[in-house]
């Protein structure tokens, strides 16, 4: 019976060549006779394990290429021979899952490593490829570009980053940093990791004051509801130093203004109603306040 099975086996290797050259994909000039020869003896050998019962080794990924402590590479396959640039901590291989070292690694990028799984009968499995991965040890680096510019509790500063990570793109960049209040930020520090986990020295930000706060302005003393004078008095109150803007018909005598009362004279050009007058600062941070409207007047013929 054993006999025939192998007759049997050395048939159907014969019908499948036949087969083959009958379908116009037989050698046709020696440039293609090798490839064909490899083709054939692939085909035989399958069909010849097929009948035999054989059954080889069969390897599948379970967990992807990572970069560990000490330079080590772990990956996971079911199921050693290795192939390849790669070199595992281990050469021997049960059934079922396995979590396996490369070792001896340098930097750069790893895209020929494969598995192959000999059993106790020498039966050698496929070649599982493995996943290429990138080994990397270099820590990025990060410097400052310019001075930051304060928008409100945000900062916007200039970032020159060696490699790609989580913080910025490689090459320069800007980068938005927000700030939870008003105050002065004295330990804040920028840091970027790469792809691989390498951590760049931290980046000083030096001292940073945030300021988003807009004055506050109160009317504490009104102008006379009917006067005589085209320069009539008047008291604000401000919550912060900064930059006085008149809008309407009046305009001051002054445009600064400083924390606390502040008593100014408002300019009238001609007699009427003067409706129409309000009142803004900008403080030394850009922050500008609601508008203070002046209570209504009128001015009469007479000034003096």
């Amino acid at each position: 019976m054993k006999i025939l099975r192998i007759f049997g086996s050395i048939g159907l290797v014969i019908f499948t060549i036949l087969l083959i050259m009958g379908c116009g994909r037989g050698p046709g000039s020696d440039s293609t006779s090798n490839e064909y020869l490899k083709a054939i003896s692939t085909i035989s050998s399958s069909v010849i394990n097929a009948l035999k019962g054989t059954k080889i080794p069969i390897l599948n990924h379970i967990k992807s290429p990572s970069l560990q402590e000490n330079n080590l590479v772990s990956y996971g396959f079911r199921s050693s021979s290795y192939s390849g640039s790669c070199f595992s901590s281990t050469r021997n291989a049960i059934e079922g899952d396995h979590h396996i070292l490369f070792v001896t690694m340098v930097e750069g990028k790893y895209d020929n490593c494969a598995i192959q799984v000999t059993d106790s009968e020498g039966n050698m499995s496929e070649p599982l490829q493995v996943p290429s991965f990138r080994v990397d040890f270099t820590a990025p680096e990060l410097s400052q570009i310019g001075e930051f510019r304060v928008q409100s509790r945000n900062v916007e500063i200039g970032i020159k980053a060696s490699e790609a990570g989580s913080l910025v793109y490689s090459g320069k960049s800007d980068v938005m940093i927000s700030f939870p209040g008003d105050g002065q930020y004295s330990d804040c520090e920028l840091m970027l990791i790469d792809a691989s986990g390498n951590k760049s020295q931290p980046l000083p930000l030096g001292t940073v004051l945030i300021d988003a706060t807009p004055p506050v302005l109160a009317e504490i003393k009104p102008v006379a509801k009917k006067i005589h004078t085209n320069r009539p008095s008047y008291s604000f109150k401000t919550s912060k130093s900064g930059t006085l803007n008149f809008n309407g018909k009046c305009k001051g005598n002054v445009d600064k203004a400083v924390v606390g009362i502040n008593h100014i004279a408002l300019l009238t050009a001609e007699p009427g109603n003067y409706d129409d007058c309000s009142i803004t600062l900008t403080d030394s941070s850009n922050n500008q306040s609601k508008p203070l409207k002046i209570s209504p007047f009128v001015v009469v013929g007479g000034q003096s």
